[in-house]
């Protein structure tokens, strides 16, 4: 089951974050990554083909996860490079937000409305 985890931070500090979140991957995603290629060229290598096939997978798997993290860490960055750049330009957070992202407020319909017939003219009391 996947769970999203959030957390603050300060606009300035999100390149040390994600510096610190790719240092997390490099250091205890891809040594365990090398771990299953190694083990899968052995295991070519003597022969033994349904072990090679089960490193490969763990491998694979490995890697959806590492790509999954680091689709994270780019959106994140993106984020942040929209926001220091509207910063710089002086576009407010509310300029900067779709106008589809804006509440347009509501129409108040009534069961007249709803209820009319097609070419039938409708009228509020």
């Amino acid at each position: 089951m996947k769970v999203t985890i959030a957390y603050q931070c300060e606009l300035e500090d999100i390149p040390t974050t994600v510096y610190e979140l790719l240092g997390n991957i490099k250091e205890n995603d891809l040594p365990h990554l090398e771990i299953n290629l190694n083990d899968a060229v052995l295991y070519i290598n003597d022969g033994n083909f349904i072990e090679t096939l089960a490193a490969m997978d763990e491998a694979r798997i490995r890697l959806a996860k590492i790509d999954q993290k680091l689709l994270d860490y780019a959106s994140i960055l993106g984020g942040y490079v929209k926001a220091d750049t509207n910063i710089k330009l002086g576009i407010t957070p509310e300029e900067a937000l779709p106008t589809s992202a804006i509440p347009q407020g509501t129409q108040e319909i009534s069961a007249q409305d709803i209820l009319a017939v097609e070419g039938e003219e409708v009228t509020n009391d």
